[in-house]
């Protein structure tokens, strides 16, 4: 299950005294989520603080002994093969079409549906009902290929990546 930490810091690379901010996501079931209690701050912490075991002392701590309160906000994505029917006339594109949790895609696919919908109309002059129906088809296919994590889930500064190798600037 995919596991990710944020966290403000200066450009030394230090946390700001003035309490910067942290933020962790989880992929877990929602049920799982729920079962915490976040009206207890600090066990609420603590819960979500167990996911990183084995993370850095510092990172974890940036976690229990913040001074804020950790929030429950779930994110929600469609499954990959989600599909609707046409209606004459419109489509979908961008987050419209693609339900998914913030983790840096979005203006990604928002660029390639564009690009893939102008070609699709390019392709079929004078038949838009043609041009949305193969761009749909497109779209479709390429959401429910395998998909690999996001690139900045599989290099961190806290994987077990070799240590001689620096993390990349996404």
């Amino acid at each position: 299950m995919a596991r990710r930490f944020a966290a403000d810091r200066t450009s030394s690379g230090v946390r700001p005294a003035c309490g910067g901010r942290g933020n962790v996501s989880l992929t877990r079931p929602l049920e799982w989520l729920e079962a915490i209690d976040f009206t207890d701050a600090s066990a609420a912490a603590a819960r979500v603080a167990q996911e990183f075991t084995g993370w850095a002392p510092e990172l974890t701590a940036l976690i229990t002994d913040s001074d804020t309160d950790p929030v429950l906000r779930p994110h929600y994505a469609l499954p990959a093969d989600h599909h609707w029917a046409r209606i004459p006339g419109v489509t979908l594109v961008a987050d419209a079409a693609h339900v998914m949790p913030p983790n840096g895609e979005g203006a990604n696919l928002a660029m390639l549906d564009g690009t893939e919908l102008a070609q699709a109309l390019a392709a079929h002059p004078g038949d838009v009902e043609g041009a949305l129906t193969a761009f749909k088809q497109a779209m479709f296919g390429r959401s429910a290929a395998p998909r690999s994590p996001p690139r900045a889930l599989r290099s961190t500064p806290c994987s077990t990546a070799s240590p001689t190798r620096k993390p990349q600037r996404f």
